[in-house]
């Protein structure tokens, strides 16, 4: 697979892979999770450990994902993104302060913004502005290039049948 000079490489939110899961079951399309497999390691899109650690009760996307940390595939947070989500936290509130849902969400958009990645959730936009601010809020007010359909992310990886 040959990458272009000027591309954009996506940061994937956990609800992608659990829909990728639902949809194209592991079992069902060793093809479609090859191929997504090599995007990941021709460097289209990063697969992040706090993301990894979401993923409970799915036992087959579990398995994937545990098989493409062992072969280095998997990158991690660091301190300055952590520190990072806080900072955001602080500015856009996203964190569920009872449930603490949503963390996840300030470390890959913090990620995000410090490797300039695209960021593909499938999360919408908080209604009529109330609430917990959401990925794509905060990917707009930072700035951050974000996707939700699935077509789009596909089709920039290179994936063809």
């Amino acid at each position: 697979m040959s990458v272009p000079k000027e591309r954009k490489v996506y940061v994937l939110d956990t609800n992608i892979l659990f829909g990728f899961s639902l949809w194209v079951p592991i079992a069902l399309n060793k093809n479609f999770w090859t191929k997504l497999e090599e995007a990941l390691q021709n460097g289209y899109w990063v697969l992040l450990d706090v993301v990894v650690g979401e993923i409970k009760y799915d036992e087959e996307l579990k398995k994937w994902c545990a098989e493409q940390g062992k072969k280095g595939l998997v990158n991690s947070i660091t301190d300055e993104n952590k520190n990072r989500g806080v900072e955001i936290n602080n500015i856009y509130k996203m964190i569920d302060e009872t449930t603490q849902k949503s963390t996840v969400d300030t470390y890959l958009v913090a990620y995000a913004e410090a490797n300039k990645l695209t960021v593909f959730s499938r999360e919408n936009h908080r209604v009529g502005g109330v609430g917990l601010y959401k990925i794509p809020d905060v990917c707009d007010a930072l700035r951050i290039q974000k996707i939700s359909n699935p077509k789009i992310f596909l089709e920039a990886i290179g994936f063809r049948n």
